[in-house]
Parts: structure tokens; C-alpha cells; sequence
């Protein structure tokens, strides 16, 4: 078993790769991707204010009659999004990749010109001269504090943003006047040939080769090798930021997914203590009253969607004036801070049951009612085989034949189903009581990153979700083992 388990570990790698590639694959032919919907919105925003009067000029634009988009905002758009390599790169960089990150381009800043940059927790200035790129941190001792720098375009000097009187030469990073100098950061640049869209007379887009330069840290190559930042790649765990929450993916889902864990982990163990339970009470009163009457309440749960039930119980258990009696909280996990703060711990307790049952119960509803009927149709196929009569003609007990023989063989159909429910728990069947509910669960984010093209959060939680349903299907594997010992996966020589 364990040889077994190693091999489906592995096979988990390229498992994940094919579906990172099919991902990228598709976010690169499918339209509207991040940047698309960032031009847009920048060129409907200079169509609406040059049509109040205001111009904007520019031979790059996408056949917006003189409107562009300056190129060095769109550069600084695509770094932001990760979209400054080429094809090759960026897809490597989802995988496993080693590539140290440039600092800013000469598309920018121009000859001249200066420019604030953020890069890695620091937050530097560069000044360009002469094709020569100076470079040092954004701040200064003035006696009132560290100031951050501005530039002064016709002076041709930083000045500190605490005291106009403190200017530094840009090249030199001396003082005016002064002693104090700046901390350089020491650099390289390095020209570059990337594939780039650019925009025809018609509007059209075109692909072209652009050459530009790039300023990188300076850095030996055995220590750029060992800098961790310079790795990428989701099988090193390294996550890329949101593009609409400015935040590293992986935080965003560590942060929802305690919520989706206390709804699925509940509901599934929920879903599975009650139909095994009912299932083979049905199927031991097979043809009863019982059964009749528990098939009728099994029937009504599988024909109500979730979300469904749960529009209902808002409406008439919830603290609106129409409801019937205010049983259920409105939204959250739950009371609001200010009162939930002040609870004891048992109080505390109370109160986040008493806000996860109508979702717990919506969740569990509707599969609850199938896998009802699966285990009670599994019990009664084992009543009529072999080795059940030949155990009940050895004299044993119906409930002796039952627990000891039939359940572990009916038990089978519901571990096939365990690695898909588990995540369906987390995902797709919490998406709308997520949002009815008011929950910030991981469905209710994967859903919104879906609608808001952020690519990034999408193949993060495309990644996590995977994997999960990897490794449930791994443990719904251990469970066959497990119910029937005559199950091996080992090879038979």
C-alpha cells in the first residue's frame, strides 16, 4: 500500500501541471483578460472626458480618434499584472521558474525623467541619465522623520517631501548644499526583446517585437540563485497577488477558508452520520410505513435546490418584519463585534451555531436525500447475496449478518463518492448560501475572481481545490482498503 501511495503522490505533480496548462492556455486565447478590461476602462474614462472638452493625443492608441493610452502606464499596468515577460516565461513562472524581477524599464522612465518604484517591501527612486539608471531609496533623515522623496523637473533635483530646503543631486545622490547623501542601490540593465501588442492605424492589434532595457538588481549569480525571491512557481507555494484585492492570493484564501472549512467539514460529516443512519433503517423496513414515509421527506430534500431553502428560511425565520419567527441571523458567522465581543466563552459558542445552522442545513439537504437512497438501495442488494443467506443459515442474527457482513460491502458506493462531495462541500455547493448568507467562504471568492477576470486568484484556487480533491481521492482509496481488506492495489506477481 505504501509503494501505492508514493506513485499516486507523484502522479499528483503532473496531474496539477496539465491543469495549470490548460488554465494558461485558455486565459491566453480567450478575450477580456486583466489588461483588455484596464484599457478599456482607462479609454472609456478619456473618451468621456475629451468629450467634455478635455484632449488626449497619442499614436498608440486603439483607434480611439487621438485617444491613447500613455505607454508607460500601460507598461506599469502590466507589470503590476505579471504580464511583462513573454509568453514562455510567464507560463514557466506558474510552474517552477528562477528569473530575478527588474526593478523598472526604459518604456517607464524617460531620458531625464524620474520615477518612484516599489519593489520587494522597499520603496525606491530612480533617476534616468543618459541611458544610465541611478537608483536609491526613497528616504531621508530630516531631523522630523524619514521623508520620502519628490523631484523637481526644472532644478533637475530630488527634494525631501518634509523639507523643501533638503535637495540631493540625482546622479550623485550628494546632498545640495550638504553632507548627507542618499543610499544608493546598485544595479544592471540589461536590453531585452520581448513580444509585445501594439496597436494599427485602424485600431487593429498587432504582434511586434520590441527591444527595451530592464534594471536589475545587481547581484552575483550564486547569490541571485539563493535569493528565495527570485523563485516562482505554485509548486514552490508562491502565490501572485491578487489584481483586484492587492493581495498575495494565498493570504485571501487562507483568510476565507475557515468559513468554507466550518461549513463543508460540518455539513459533509452531517450528510454522512444521517444517510447511513436512515438509509439502513430504510432498508431494514424496506416496504414499511416508515419507509413510505421517510422516502416522501427524502423525495421533498432531493427536489429542493439549496439555495432555495435557504431564500425560504430567511423569508420566514429570519429578522425580517414578514417573518413568521425570528430564528435566524441575517448574515455572518456571528453577532456583530461589538456584542459578540462581550460573550462568555459558552455564549461565544451559542452564537456561532446559532448562525451556522440555516446554512448547514441548506448545505445538507440536498445531498443528504441521494445518498440516502444510495445507502439504502446498497443494503439491500447485500441482503440477497451469498455470502449474507450462507452467514444467516450459519444461525447468526439479522443484526449480527447486518453490521458484521453486509455494511462493510455497502459502504463501497459511498467512498467512491467522497473525494467530489468533500469539495463540492467547499466550492460549488457553498457558492450561493455563501452569498445568501452573507459567508466569506472560498466559493464565494473563487466565484468572484471568476466574474472579475482575476487570473491569478482563479488559478490559486484552481490549484488549492485541486489538490484537495486529489488527496480526497487518495483517502477514498485508503477507504476502500480499509471497508473491504480483500481491495489491494498493489501489483499481484
Amino acid at each position: 500500500m505504501l509503494t501505492y501511495i508514493i506513485k499516486r503522490l507523484l502522479l499528483m505533480i503532473p496531474t496539477g501541471i496539465g491543469i495549470i496548462t490548460v488554465f494558461f492556455v485558455f486565459s491566453e486565447l480567450v478575450p477580456g483578460g486583466p489588461l483588455d478590461q484596464v484599457e478599456t476602462m482607462i479609454m472609456d474614462e478619456a473618451r468621456s472626458a475629451s468629450e467634455g472638452g478635455a484632449t488626449f493625443g497619442g499614436d498608440e492608441g486603439g483607434g480611439g480618434g487621438g485617444i491613447a493610452i500613455d505607454p508607460a502606464m500601460r507598461m506599469q499596468i502590466k507589470r503590476k499584472l505579471g504580464l511583462n515577460h513573454n509568453r514562455f516565461e510567464r507560463y514557466m513562472r506558474m510552474l517552477l521558474w528562477w528569473s530575478p524581477d527588474s526593478l523598472i524599464s526604459s518604456k517607464e522612465v524617460e531620458d531625464g525623467a524620474f520615477a518612484k518604484v516599489a519593489f520587494r517591501d522597499r520603496k525606491l527612486v530612480v533617476f534616468r541619465s543618459d541611458d544610465t539608471y541611478h537608483v536609491y531609496l526613497n528616504g531621508v533623515d530630516t531631523g522630523q522623520g524619514l521623508g520620502e522623496l519628490t523631484f523637481d523637473k526644472q532644478e533637475k533635483q530630488f527634494v525631501s517631501a518634509m523639507d523643501a530646503d533638503v535637495r540631493f543631486d540625482p546622479i550623485t545622490g550628494q546632498q545640495v548644499g550638504g553632507t548627507t547623501a542618499l543610499t544608493r542601490i546598485t544595479v544592471r540593465v540589461k536590453t531585452e526583446v520581448f513580444d509585445e501588442i501594439s496597436y494599427a492605424a485602424s485600431g487593429a492589434r498587432v504582434q511586434v517585437k520590441e527591444a527595451r532595457e530592464e534594471v536589475y538588481l545587481a547581484q552575483s549569480l550564486t547569490g541571485a540563485i539563493r535569493n528565495w525571491d527570485n523563485w516562482h512557481g505554485y509548486f514552490l507555494l508562491k502565490f501572485p497577488n491578487s489584481i483586484t484585492k492587492n493581495k498575495k492570493s494565498y493570504v485571501l484564501i487562507a483568510e476565507r477558508l475557515p468559513v468554507s472549512m466550518r461549513l463543508g467539514i460540518i455539513s459533509f460529516f452531517l450528510t454522512y452520520s444521517a444517510c447511513l443512519v436512515l438509509g439502513i433503517a430504510k432498508a431494514v423496513k424496506n416496504g414499511t410505513r416508515f419507509d413510505a414515509a421517510t422516502s416522501v421527506l427524502v423525495l421533498i430534500g432531493y427536489g429542493i435546490p439549496g439555495f432555495v431553502l435557504a431564500v425560504f428560511l430567511i423569508s420566514m425565520f429570519g429578522p425580517g418584519s414578514d417573518a413568521l419567527v425570528h430564528l435566524i441571523p441575517l448574515r455572518g458567522l456571528h453577532s456583530p463585534p461589538e456584542i459578540y465581543n462581550a460573550l462568555g466563552p459558552l455564549a461565544k459558542l451559542w452564537d456561532n451555531i446559532h448562525h451556522l445552522i440555516a446554512p448547514i442545513i441548506c448545505l445538507t439537504i440536498g445531498g443528504f436525500a441521494g445518498l440516502t437512497m444510495l445507502t439504502k438501495n446498497s443494503v439491500l442488494e447485500q441482503f440477497d447475496q451469498l455470502y449474507a443467506v450462507a452467514a444467516r443459515a450459519r444461525g447468526l442474527s439479522q443484526r449480527r449478518v447486518l453490521f458484521k457482513h453486509i455494511l462493510r460491502n455497502s459502504l463501497i458506493p459511498l467512498v467512491t463518492g467522497f473525494p467530489a462531495r468533500f469539495v463540492m462541500m467547499f466550492f460549488t455547493g457553498s457558492v450561493l448560501i455563501e452569498k445568501i448568507f452573507s459567508l466569506d467562504g472560498i466559493g464565494l471568492l473563487g466565484y468572484t475572481a471568476l466574474v472579475e477576470r482575476d487570473y491569478p486568484l482563479m488559478v490559486s484556487n484552481l490549484f488549492v481545490f485541486t489538490y484537495i480533491g486529489l488527496f480526497c481521492r487518495l483517502l477514498s482509496d485508503i477507504g476502500y482498503v480499509i471497508v473491504d481488506p480483500r481491495i489491494s492495489f498493489e501489483e499481484k506477481r
